[in-house]
């Protein structure tokens, strides 16, 4: 399995107002400690993605947050844009915060 690169923080008129309906979706209706929208590569590899970074889901909700969030995106951005969401380890969460800021802290 390749290595997630975390790249930096994604941000834009579009990414502030998913962010401001996620950190309302998060504030009434999970379990999320922090939330960051952060742009990712894999190492070896040229291709990069925006990523929904969540911590302190446990593995039960990941399933019903992954649909929640699906909705939310969905309701601003086009069908041909994805969102990936990830669930980083307590490593990968170091080198997230050395590159991106969470726009949500419960």
């Amino acid at each position: 399995m390749r290595e997630v690169l975390f790249l930096g923080e994604q941000d834009g008129p579009s990414e502030r107002d998913l962010k401001d309906q996620l950190s309302a979706l998060f504030k009434s209706a999970s379990k999320v400690e922090s939330a960051y929208l952060a742009v990712v590569g894999y190492e070896g590899g040229s291709d990069r993605s925006v990523a929904l970074c969540l911590t302190g889901v446990t593995d039960e909700e990941r399933p019903e947050i992954a649909k929640a969030v699906g909705r939310v995106f969905a309701s601003i951005f086009n069908a041909r844009e994805h969102l990936d969401i990830m669930f980083p380890n307590m490593t990968q969460q170091v080198r997230l915060g050395e590159v991106c800021r969470p726009f949500f802290v419960r």
